[in-house]
């Protein structure tokens, strides 16, 4: 019966090969892969952008891309992510995404055109969901450091490869579009002089181009009186109450098209660049009530044109002006306005803070000519009117570990409690009921949250990817994508090294659990159990040895072929996808399941290749809890027979290689009614308290 199962398996297999050959030959398409023009068929185009009349492929010399055209004006730019960024995908093979961006920075849509994602190739429901996905990308910005655009829990059992294919998208519209705007690459901040739209006074004033101070006549009193000068010598005297405006300034640099146009007129603004070195800034200022920035003896020759009431002040540095760094400009901020000019040889800079300063004339009390400074007015540049260079992306990674953030808890607080079962099996196994139960809720954690749940199902694919990265130049990022993973892997390797391959098996794999909990119920049921003799189990256990020694061969030298392979593994349909796959492959998984119910964990013992490769690793275990007596083996077997995947050899000798860690036999070491070293030592124990109670004239104590 068991051969004939087996058998029954390899046809599955052979059927799985056959039904996935169509995906293996798709590689040819990387070989081999057609210019873009002839990747952009109509119905490629209506997915990525729509309402264009027609393309036309770009010869500028930049990155691979076609112009979209609407009439005769070009809206955008269509590409392929193969040809601009050549992204991996989480299998570590690059796929093809044809996607659309118009000139405002934002994706018009996508399609894929070719993948080789382990996961989604050949799954129907998955690909459903790539494609799901995929509809959310229009509207996505293209720009570095972005994080709109769809979440890649949209994909649920395959995130890594949706933030994988997200990401190439718009790194790729990016790329394509910075060269096509001919704007020059910002590698430090910068003064945004060119952009522009129409602000009003207000709207200038509210966002903080235009900075005010309100200067009262009381406010002018107070610094008069402080410099010891007398209010009643100033060249403007005050008028009203003391709360009437003195003096209303206001001032911003004018130098942005965005702060200079709106303010101070087109043509003003212009004549900064025009009739003036390059490098040149200008200071907007503007003024109302009875005092102003500017006064009447600029005009003279004999005050050397200076405009001594105004002069701007940068950190160490005060800057003063005469009339021919002054042009009158704009009427609409001030009853007085005008702009000064910053030659560059004066190391003004306009992204650093400055404050303007107005002073007045007065005389102290020996009637000598003093200059008071009024309350100044600060300005710092809005950051709005800066180019910065663009932020370094957050790494994808990072993303997939926050957004994960309460299953990393879970997680953590399981692992230490698994952590706390191994530690305390000789407490915990001297319990049989309590065992049992704990075993029994731990796997039901493991099958139901952290496989149908969360997807966290180590696979021999995950094993696989990590071997192949460093041939394939892949960053630390790859290995960081799947935190669950991540995690998991940690802790498999650091049991691995100190207690062997059974912990993951027996304790951490979903698909081993759900085999487990189904076998406990076929016992409950009373299906009848068959395993093999030692001797025919030694030559089964190869078989998982020889399906990993092909899986890991192809996926080297074959990668088409090591991707169909890998399905050998049921764990995709039953875990995954909750069989939610292809017939052949429910199929396949439910007669694995079904064996299972026979002989218990026939999968992990006899054909998985993940269990091969943890066997393997097994020898370099360097602890072993489980307890043995010299009496194990002979003449008892009592543990031999108890154990659900006969890992005790007739010798009383557990092959740590094939043993799950499910404690069941630690269970029956500790029984004193069923071990049988124990057993008579408990006998013993009776029947010297038996002699001793009754020497004592009391009643004997029964065991």
């Amino acid at each position: 019966m068991f051969r004939f199962c087996l058998s029954l398996v390899g046809v599955l297999v052979l059927l799985l090969l056959d039904t996935q050959i169509a995906f293996a030959a798709g590689y040819e398409y990387l070989e081999h892969t057609p210019p873009l023009m002839e990747r952009l068929t109509p119905e490629v185009v209506a997915a990525v952008f729509p309402d264009i009349d027609h393309v036309e492929l770009m010869q500028d010399g930049g990155p691979p891309a076609a112009a979209a055209y609407r009439g005769d004006e070009v809206v955008g730019y269509i590409f392929s992510t193969l040809d601009v960024v050549a992204a991996h995908g989480y299998s570590g093979i690059l796929f093809d995404v044809i996607a659309g961006v118009d000139l405002e920075g934002h994706v018009t849509g996508s399609t894929i055109l070719f993948h080789r994602e382990p996961l989604i190739v050949g799954d129907e429901h998955l690909t459903a969901l790539m494609q799901k996905f995929m509809t959310h990308t229009p509207g996505m910005t293209a720009k570095t450091g972005a994080s709109d655009g769809p979440k890649a829990e949209l994909i649920a059992g395959a995130t890594t490869s949706g933030r994988a294919f997200r990401n190439a998208i718009r790194d790729s519209a990016r790329i394509v579009l910075s060269f096509r705007e001919g704007r020059p690459v910002v590698t430090e901040p910068t003064l945004n002089i060119d952009d522009f739209k129409d602000l009003t006074p207000e709207q200038l004033l509210a966002n903080g181009s235009i900075a005010s101070i309100d200067i009262t006549n009381a406010d002018l009193t107070r610094v008069v009186e402080a410099a010891g000068a007398d209010v009643s010598s100033l060249e403007v005297a005050p008028k009203g109450s003391p709360s009437d405006i003195y003096l209303e300034l206001r001032a911003g640099l004018a130098t942005p098209a965005m702060i200079g146009r709106n303010a101070a007129g087109r043509g003003n603004h212009d004549r900064i660049f025009s009739d003036f070195p390059t490098g040149t800034n200008a200071i907007f200022l503007a003024s109302n009530g009875p005092y102003d920035f500017l006064g009447y003896k600029f005009q003279n020759k004999s005050s050397g044109y200076r405009l001594e009431r105004l002069r701007i002040r940068q950190g160490d540095h005060v800057y003063d002006f005469d009339k021919s760094h002054f042009m009158r400009a704009g009427i609409a901020m001030g009853r007085v306005s005008g702009l000064v000019l910053l030659p560059p040889e004066t190391g003004f800079d306009p992204l650093a803070p400055w404050t303007a300063e107005v002073q007045v004339s007065a005389k102290d009390a020996s009637g000598n000519p003093i200059q008071v400074a009024l309350p100044s007015l600060e300005y710092k540049l809005p950051a709005e009117h800066i180019l910065m260079p663009e932020a370094d992306p957050p790494p994808a990674w990072l993303e997939a570990w926050t957004a994960s953030l309460p299953q990393i808890i879970i997680l953590g607080v399981a692992l230490l409690c698994l952590t706390g079962i191994l530690a305390f099996q000789a407490q915990l196994t001297r319990r049989r009921r309590l065992h049992l139960w704990v075993r029994r809720g731990f796997l039901l954690f493991t099958l139901v949250w952290l496989g149908w749940t969360v997807g966290a199902q180590l696979s021999i694919v995950h094993i696989i990817n990590y071997l192949k990265a460093p041939f394939l130049d892949l960053d630390i990022g790859f290995y960081l994508a799947e935190p669950l993973i991540v995690i998991i892997s940690v802790y498999v390797a650091l049991s691995l090294l100190l207690l062997g391959r059974g912990v993951f098996c027996g304790w951490l794999c979903p698909f081993g659990a759900l085999q487990e909990l189904l076998a406990q119920l076929a016992r409950a049921l009373r299906l009848p159990q068959w395993n093999p003799s030692w001797k025919l189990q030694k030559k089964l256990w190869w078989g998982k040895y020889v399906s990993l020694f092909v899986v890991v061969t192809l996926a080297f030298v074959a990668p088409s072929a090591g991707s169909v392979a890998a399905d050998i593994e049921p764990f995709k349909t039953a875990i995954s996808t909750h069989f939610a796959r292809a017939f052949p492959y429910v199929l396949y998984a439910v007669v694995l399941l079904s064996i299972g119910l026979f002989t218990e964990r026939a999968f992990c013992r006899f054909l998985c290749p993940l269990g091969g490769a943890l066997a393997l690793l097994d020898r370099l275990h360097l602890l072993n809890l489980l307890k043995r007596r010299p009496e194990c083996g002979s003449p008892c077997h009592l543990c031999e027979r108890s154990c659900p995947v006969r890992a005790i050899a007739p010798s009383g000798k557990i092959d740590m290689a094939e043993c799950f860690q499910c404690l069941d036999c630690q269970v029956e070491y500790y029984d004193d009614h069923r071990c049988p070293p124990l057993a008579r030592e408990r006998k013993v124990r009776a029947r010297q308290n038996f002699v001793l109670t009754r020497s004592a004239g009391a009643a004997p104590v029964r065991s």
